[in-house]
């Protein structure tokens, strides 16, 4: 390393804006017990089991998928299924005025849910517009171009901020997240409650090659969920890791890669997490 690393290098961006340090303070008061006793009850009233959340390394390929993105299968089958689409731009690279990416290049939304929103008052000043198939699959592909990662949600706290509560059980969506405006990075700040519903994709590995590390820290900066730790000068992987693939995207040395077991069978995965979401959500409508 050219120079010893502090804490302060070793951090994310931080995001300076009012919802962002709302997100930071309130996540800290939830690892109180008793606060996350309360929040809980409000939040998770059903538990866990009906929500869900699962990030896809957008630079994921595998065996007979070497020429083919993996989260298009993923992504597709449900664009197939869905009732209703609406996209928006994203929220969080609106609020936050983003200069990485497109904006526009927001989240899709699917289901009764969906059908449901107020098009014209939608949070972050953006505003939705129903989509085809065929719109939707473009938009899909263009963001996954513009090096954004995508994540699927099935999960309550989308539904309440859509004012869409009632269809909860009919509406999931993909996000394309960037690590320079997501506002999941303050999930690092609250409980481990998160790590119930969102699962890394089973089957991945990532790694940080030590004869490539040269422990410049960039990584550090871009990890939403704190899953690297500085070991000896050198970056290792911890358990909090949800291979989302940012990391590996940042790394200047290409010390970081993103691959697949190959004891798995990755059309296995693939289904399993579809059979996830269809157990817990129906966007047919």
């Amino acid at each position: 390393m050219s120079k010893s690393l502090t804490k302060k290098d070793l951090k994310p961006i931080e995001r300076n804006t009012p919802s962002f340090r709302k997100t930071k303070r309130l996540g800290w008061l939830t690892r109180l017990p008793i606060i996350k006793q309360i929040y809980r009850k409000k939040h998770f009233p059903r538990g866990f089991d009906v929500e869900a959340g699962q990030y896809i390394p957008v630079n994921l390929r595998v065996g007979d998928y070497e020429s083919e993105v993996i989260p298009l299968k993923l992504m597709d089958h449900f664009i197939e299924n869905a009732g209703t689409i609406v996209i928006i731009p994203c929220p969080c690279r609106v609020s936050m005025d983003c200069k990485n990416h497109d904006k526009n290049l927001g989240c899709v939304w699917m289901g009764k849910g969906a059908a449901n929103m107020d098009l014209e008052n939608l949070p972050s000043m953006v505003e939705g517009r129903y989509a085809t198939k065929e719109e939707t699959k473009e938009h899909v592909r263009t963001a996954l171009k513009d090096g954004l990662v995508p994540a699927l949600g099935k999960l309550r706290g989308d539904a309440v901020g859509l004012k869409v509560l009632d269809f909860e059980d009919e509406f999931m969506n993909f996000c394309f997240c960037c690590s320079c405006c997501c506002v999941m990075a303050g999930m690092k700040y609250g409980n481990s409650d998160y790590k119930n519903y969102i699962k890394r994709m089973k089957g991945v590995k990532v790694t940080a090659d030590p004869e490539k590390c040269v422990g410049c820290g960039e990584c550090f900066k871009v990890c939403i969920y704190n899953g690297l730790k500085m070991v000896k000068g050198k970056a290792v992987h911890t358990e909090n890791c949800l291979g989302c693939g940012h990391c590996e995207a940042t790394c200047p040395n290409d010390a970081i890669s993103i691959t697949f077991d190959d004891n798995m069978n990755v059309d296995e995965v693939i289904d399993e997490i579809i059979q996830r979401y269809e157990t817990i959500v129906d966007i047919s409508g």
